[in-house]
């Protein structure tokens, strides 16, 4: 089984490549997180300021040179459809951990920036014990510094698909 033939196995709802050359870790992303719109800035293992600095996010991406992006992509009834948003984000969320444990057998070199915060542990162990599943906890696109409509537009797909859908996206480096 290769890289592609893994990804397609799990069935996400869309899937793209493109170089990591063109992928850039911008400071404006990271100012976002600091600014609280997410609510989880400085208190996770997995975000910023805790989660690595951007010079290490730009070497951990760089270093390699393939990006797949991968989505799952909800339908909501209106758009205050707050149940079909976080069903979508689960199960992305699912697909993820299920795609990290087969990509440990198949190419244990691939690096996975996920979607949102780490959700492993609730309550995350942070600030007073260290991460409880270091090896499986993830860090988000944004965290890393990513634009994540940026990266679905380099990897040829859609990151709105339309009126009444959500779409999580998570990207494999490789």
């Amino acid at each position: 089984m290769d890289i592609m033939e893994a990804i397609e196995s799990i069935g996400f709802d869309c899937v793209g490549s493109c170089s990591t050359e063109g992928l850039e870790v911008r400071e404006e992303v990271r100012e976002m997180c600091a600014s609280g719109r997410c609510q989880v800035y400085g208190k996770s293992w997995a975000c910023p300021p805790n989660c690595g600095d951007l010079p290490y996010f730009d070497a951990f991406i760089h270093d390699k040179a393939t990006c797949y992006v991968v989505q799952t992509v909800g339908e909501m009834e209106d758009s205050f459809d707050f149940e079909a948003m976080m069903d979508a984000e689960h199960l992305q969320k699912e697909r993820v951990l299920e795609l990290h444990k087969l990509l440990q057998e198949v190419a244990p070199e691939a690096r996975i920036l996920s979607s949102g915060t780490c959700t492993l542990c609730k309550p995350c162990a942070f600030p007073d014990e260290p991460c409880r599943f270091p090896d499986r906890a993830m860090v988000s696109m944004e965290a890393a510094g990513l634009v994540v409509s940026d990266v679905c537009t380099l990897a040829g797909i859609p990151y709105n698909h339309g009126n009444l859908t959500i779409a999580y996206s998570s990207c494999v480096l490789i």
